[in-house]
């Protein structure tokens, strides 16, 4: 087995368990049947926290090549955090269980926003905070910064968007949110082959 490949099993696990959690949750929703007053913003961050962690492991296995040489611990632990924040942020979507009395989605929605976009927005200060030690130790302006500008200036805009999520209340400003968030992960994705 490759590096990757023994690293990929922690990664894989970790994507199936934000996936099941996410799919678990969702399953108890519509075994509650009426006690369940429905909002599409709860099921729309669930699907867009699935999607994301998988295109972030999908990502990861596109740099599979890249993985050569020794492989300390400490290499391996930044992708492991990440993927810890987004398995967080898919298990903070949807509740875990449905009281007796039923539960109203767009208010579970919005007093849990705080919880899941800090999530999101925690993954993304992360992603910047791992590209600027990057910087500082192989230069900036140097030749990896071609492939890593693009990305902090998508983590850098995706904070500005996920950002004021966390204390903003306003239904259309979550709306807009919700979806540019999910069009820019979709437009990400699309662009995601492997060889």
């Amino acid at each position: 087995m490759s590096k990757f490949e023994y690293a990929a099993i922690f990664f894989g696990f970790l994507v199936a368990l934000a996936v099941e959690g996410v799919a678990a949750n969702l399953h108890r929703l519509f075994a509650a049947g009426r006690k369940v007053r429905w909002h599409w913003m709860a099921p729309a961050t669930a699907a867009n926290a699935s999607l994301m962690t998988m295109v972030e492991f999908w990502v990861l296995w596109s740099q599979r090549n890249e993985w050569s040489g020794s492989y300390a611990f400490f290499a391996f632990l930044p992708l492991a955090i990440s993927l810890v924040f987004m398995y967080l942020s898919a298990a903070a979507t949807l509740p875990d269980s449905v009281p007796t009395e039923g539960i109203n989605l767009r208010e579970f929605y919005f007093d849990n926003r705080a919880h899941y976009w800090g999530l999101v927005a925690g993954f993304f200060v992360f992603n910047v905070l791992l590209n600027v030690i990057d910087q500082f130790r192989f230069g900036w302006f140097g030749p990896s910064w071609q492939k890593d500008f693009p990305l902090l200036a998508s983590d850098l805009f995706a904070l500005v968007v996920v950002g004021p999520l966390i204390f903003v209340r306003n239904y259309w400003w979550h709306a807009a949110g919700i979806a540019l968030s999910t069009l820019a992960l979709l437009a990400f994705a699309w662009s995601l082959q492997l060889s």
